[in-house]
């Protein structure tokens, strides 16, 4: 996999704190971390961007076109 930031190799780590053990993708240029809640949540940023245009797009007024012959 490439890293999004630097376009690096990305390796599996194992990761834990005191509670539990994760693992995630971590960059071997950059050290940019990516794990599942990182990801979901970038996920759902591009959505909701999506969703914001969408919208914004419906409410734009056009000019109209004018035809002349």
């Amino acid at each position: 996999m490439n890293c999004p930031r630097c376009q690096g190799l990305l390796l599996r780590q194992t990761f834990s704190d005191f509670f539990r053990v994760f693992h995630a993708w971590r960059c071997f240029n950059c050290g940019a971390m990516i794990d599942r809640i990182i990801a979901a949540n970038r996920r759902e940023q591009v959505m909701a961007t999506v969703r914001a245009d969408k919208l914004t797009r419906r409410w734009v007024r056009r000019a109209p076109i004018s035809v002349s012959q």
